[in-house]
């Protein structure tokens, strides 16, 4: 309906009223709200024209906008009860039953006669008389925990179970905002200055608490706190307190920046570029009054790195801060900052920090954060001149530190280059290419002092991380490397081990590559065992024996005699729960090695054939990587408790870790027998948060690995609760063109087994738009495809919202129609069931038979022998006499006479067809269509006769 642009107000708002009733929403909005903006209008026109678009909203189900035209309804005519009760249900709708309760409390007062408004009323009057009983009970229970909590005269054991309480609250919403209404964050801050350690760190995780979710609370606390306060507890040489400092701080800058909201923006993008879709992606913006608040943390947090005052676990803590926000896609973007303010100086710093010299409190795990540190910085730089700049500041640092005399100077770059090489790889292997240093480190390496040793040998392995970029240094370093290898330090000799197993890895899987003499891998994989069960539990050793054998477990025979060694196999579990990123890694490559988890090149034989004739190295597979042999050796690793450490190992926050972990999972799932083991020792739990966060292929791995168990198993065992709602959206992710056949396949068979568990189930595969996707399967020329696409389809259409789809302007029904008429029975059988199941509604009823041979097709069903697809057929007939039209069709076509046949079977096996044609002759009959029962059984006596 065209709006005329010179209609008063009163014509538009009648005309709208009509669209409304009509069912026109969108066009009767649109009435209304030109009639407002066509003035001047009285305070009552306007009014009614707000509650009417209230109305509108309200049908549209968008709830703000029906509280914000009520309002504004309202603030015109105070106290209007239709205003009132629709402002009362959007509110309810939104969870804010205070507010609902109260206005239709109003409503009540005014109309107490009100039908509409008195189910709500009562529904809410007992919900909110309990939450008011909670809240009261909770401001009890703050102010008596604060009278605890905060008076020094107290007994120490009752403040901190005071304090523990307040942790409890302050985990609800309603808790938090309590506590902070009663001044609890000055008085936590008063508390952060006593000595006793339990207090303090129990007041640190309340303002943990109160700071997360929260950019209000986040700013009071930096306002009260102060920044500078809580980076001074940061550094705090106790691990408690400055781990919880940690936490809070994170939470600060995450809440008080809004960049929690920003990261949810990014996820959104991601998923769109996961599709195929082209993005760009939005960059993170600090608001210009938080401007200073992000790079007093950001100074602060570079300055503590370099600080020789600052305690190992704070060094730690504020590295791994810096870590988590640094980029832009992921944090608040200080990357170029770092380039400006020393940031990268200090990084190196700490990188080349040797611990037995004291320059620096460190940890063991202090140079690797540097390393990641600064790989996240060089990886986030944005064009190649910041890159030249990172390159350029780095080989400065270097240089002034190798022009120092003392040979401490010398040892520190070696260890810092050491560090830079398991960073960015790129710059540490330009700095290792500067005139003098491989001497250097040679040098080192050949003196009789362990700690030159052994920061050279480490400084050697890490450099041989690239076959083809270490070309230069290996005819060197190989004999260095058997010297220290006879050294009488074991934790010398088992890190030139690793040097020599990275060389003798070389050749990867290619069996026909023999880099060393033979038998070498198998005896440096036998000295990396024995390292690893030592009777010590020497935990260094066993870290530098576990990557000696991701690099050795590339070789068929390693892995063998490896799988076989149930001893030293736990022995790698064990240290993988070390907090260490190399040392997971290389545990999870072993697993990946042990399982042929990796990506394996397809040769075409054509290509093989060519090389051969041209001489050139053709790559062969090793005889113990074929597939008994890798099946063989993941029951063993499955047997050995490899799901344990995987799950174990799953906390990681790499990605790429998380991908080799998808990988092992993968190939475990891929043997049936072993996924009810996954599913009992939590692997189905950490499966569903690797399917969302991980990398691309490792999302699609743990997707097909759930895919796998929930094919198999019972759903309502395999992902109880809310984790069978959660499995769906990476089930749908593999509904994708680029996935294989197999993923497509088993994703499909999946959403089968949950779509048959429940009608919210199949609601989350709606929302999730699975149906498009289960849809496009439908037309597959492959067979199992298509099938497997039906039968998914033929559970789903129990779902109203399906149905309605069905009932729409499309083919759908069609093509379920033409399905049955299809040779696979096992596509009919489904598509049948679909028909079954919706063919009772005149209106899909009505697009059966426009279907060109419907007849015929469900004809065919009738008379099959085989009984389901029988029983499908005659329901189908029967579900479609219960409209009259449809029936007249029927009656007139030969089906009925089938009908006929079927309802004088005696086979006790086909009694649910017979039970079917019976019921549809006596829906005929109820429509007149044909003579009553009596008359038909007398006929047939006659022509007996």
């Amino acid at each position: 309906m065209q709006l005329l642009e010179m209609a008063d107000s009163k014509t538009l708002k009648e005309e709208g009223n009509q669209l409304f009733k009509d069912g026109n929403i969108d066009k009767a909005l649109a009435c209304y709200t030109q009639a407002l903006e066509l003035g001047p209008l009285k305070e009552a026109e306007k009014s009614v024209l707000h509650k009417n678009r209230a109305a509108c909203f309200l049908k549209k189900e968008q709830y703000e906008k029906v509280i914000d035209e009520a309002t504004k309804s309202l603030d015109l005519t105070p106290n209007d009860p239709k205003a009132l009760f629709r402002r009362c249900q959007a509110y309810e709708k939104l969870d804010k039953l205070d507010e609902a309760f109260r206005d239709a409390a109003i409503v009540m007062k005014i109309d107490p006669k009100n039908t509409a408004v008195m189910p709500i009323f009562k529904r809410l009057n007992p919900i909110v008389q309990e939450r008011t009983k909670a809240r009261n009970s909770t401001v009890s229970k703050v102010t008596q925990m604060f009278n605890f909590a905060f008076d020094q005269t107290v007994e120490l054991e009752k403040r901190k179970q005071a304090l523990n309480n307040l942790i409890v609250l302050a985990r609800e919403e309603t808790g938090s905002e309590l506590i902070c209404r009663e001044n609890g964050i000055r008085k936590l801050m008063a508390v952060l200055e006593e000595a006793q350690l339990e207090v303090v760190q129990a007041a640190i995780r309340v303002l943990s608490l109160l700071s997360k979710d929260s950019m209000k609370r986040s700013k009071a606390i930096v306002d009260i706190v102060t920044v500078p306060k809580i980076l001074r507890m940061l550094g705090s040489p106790q691990a408690e307190v400055s781990d919880s400092s940690s936490v809070l701080i994170g939470n600060v800058i995450t809440y008080y920046t809004g960049v929690d909201k920003y990261r949810e923006e990014v996820k959104k993008y991601e998923a769109d570029r996961k599709k195929g879709e082209r993005v760009r992606y939005p960059h993170f913006k600090v608001e210009e009054d938080d401007e200073s608040f992000v790079d007093q943390v950001f100074l602060l947090l570079i300055n503590m790195v370099g600080n020789g005052k600052v305690s190992a676990v704070g060094r730690d803590n504020a590295i791994e801060l810096l870590i988590k926000h640094v980029t832009w896609k992921e944090g608040v973007n200080w990357t170029n900052k770092f380039l400006k303010h020393d940031g990268v100086e200090k990084l190196l710093t700490v990188a080349g920090t040797v611990k037995e010299y004291h320059t620096l409190p460190v940890t063991e795990n202090t140079r690797m954060h540097a390393s990641v540190a600064l790989s996240k910085i060089y990886d986030d730089l944005s064009s190649d001149q910041l890159r030249n700049t990172f390159k350029d500041q780095c080989t400065d640092f270097f240089k002034d530190l190798f022009s120092e005399e003392d040979m401490e100077s010398k040892v520190e770059a070696i260890e810092g280059i050491s560090t830079l090489l398991q960073g960015p790889f790129e710059v540490g292997n330009l700095i290792l290419g500067t005139q003098g240093v491989t001497q250097i480190m040679f040098a080192l390496a050949n003196s009789e002092s362990r700690l030159h040793q052994r920061v050279a040998v480490e400084a050697i392995v890490n450099s041989a991380s690239k076959k083809e970029r270490c070309s230069g240094i290996l005819k060197d370093a190989v004999p260095i490397l058997k010297g220290l290898y006879q050294s009488a330090d074991d934790h010398i000799r088992v890190r030139a081990l690793v040097g020599l197993c990275k060389l003798g890895s070389f050749h990867g899987s290619d069996a026909s590559a023999k880099p060393m003499a033979d038998g070498s891998s198998l005896s440096l994989a036998k000295s990396c065992r024995k390292f690893l069960t030592n009777p010590a539990k020497d935990v260094d050793l066993r870290k530098w024996a576990t990557e000696g054998l991701a690099y050795l477990t590339l070789d068929g025979d390693v892995k063998e005699e490896l799988i076989d060694d149930v001893e030293a196999i736990k022995s790698i579990f064990e240290i993988a729960k070390v907090k260490e990123k190399n040392v997971a890694y290389a545990a999870i490559t072993i697993m990946v090695n042990l399982t042929n988890s990796y990506d394996k090149q397809d040769i075409m034989p054509e290509l093989i054939e060519l090389a051969k004739f041209s001489k050139q190295h053709v790559p062969e597979e090793h005889e113990k990587d074929k597939m008994e042999f890798i099946q063989s050796r993941i029951q063993k690793l499955a047997k050995a408790g490899a799901v344990n450490a995987l799950v174990a190992l799953s906390t990681t926050e790499s990605k790429n870790s998380k991908e080799l972990i998808a990988r092992v999972f993968m190939s475990i799932a891929t043997e049936e027998n072993l996924r009810g083991l996954i599913v009992q020792q939590g692997g189905a739990k950490v499966l569903l948060p690797l399917s969302l966060q991980s990398t691309d292929i490792g999302e699609v791995l743990a997707a097909h690995a759930l895919a796998k168990i929930a094919v198999t198993m019972n759903p309502e065992v395999a992902f109880p609760g809310q984790r069978m709602y959660e499995i769906v959206r990476p089930l749908i992710s593999l509904l994708q063109v680029e996935r294989s056949g197999l993923q497509n396949f088993e994703a499909l068979m999946a959403l089968t087994n949950l779509a048959s568990v429940s009608d919210s189930v199949r609601n989350r595969i709606v929302s999730e738009k699975g149906i498009p996707a289960i849809d496009n399967y439908m037309y597959e020329e492959h067979e199992m495809l298509r099938r497997a696409a039906t039968q998914c389809m033929c559970n789903l259409v129990m779902n109203e919202k399906v149905i309605k789809l069905y009932e729409g302007e499309n083919d759908r029904v069609k093509l379920m129609v033409l399905f049955c008429g299809e040779e696979d029975p096992e596509l009919r059988l489904a598509a049948a069931g679909a028909i079954a199941m919706i063919s009772s509604l005149p209106s899909i009823a009505k697009k059966i038979i426009e279907v060109k041979g419907w007849y015929e097709i469900i004809q065919g069903l009738a008379v099959e022998e085989e009984i389901q697809l029988q029983h499908r057929g005659c329901h189908i007939l029967k579900n479609m006499m219960v409209d009259r039209d449809t029936a007249e069709k029927i009656v007139a076509s030969q089906d009925f006479e089938v009908l006929m046949a079927i309802t004088m079977l005696k086979d006790p096996q086909r009694e649910a067809a017979t039970k079917c044609a019976k019921e549809a002759l006596d829906l005929a009959e109820e429509h007149g269509l044909i003579k009553p029962k009596a008359s038909v059984e007398t006929l047939e006596e006659e022509e007996e006769d």
